[in-house]
């Protein structure tokens, strides 16, 4: 399964994912860096999923990310 895949299966509860948690999800806790992160999240925009990206206020390192735009996805909105 690819990475993007994996990050997409991760992303499609709906729920706010920090980079901390994609990391560990999608790569399995290795150091791989964030931006293997940006570029997975800049693939899924390309094939026209909408996500969400915002900086944690209290860790500004940590990002953190959602789908939006559906109908089915309201907890990214309020997050």
């Amino acid at each position: 399964m690819s990475q993007s895949t994996r990050l997409l299966k991760l992303l499609l509860d709906g729920n706010p994912h920090s980079t901390v948690e994609i990391m560990h999800s999608v790569y399995g806790g290795e150091h791989l860096g964030l931006s293997r992160v940006g570029a997975r999240i800049y693939d899924l925009r390309e094939k026209g999923y909408s996500i969400r990206g915002w900086k944690d206020r209290l860790k500004p390192t940590v990002y953190w990310y959602c789908l939006s735009g559906s109908s089915e996805v309201s907890k990214c909105q309020n997050a």
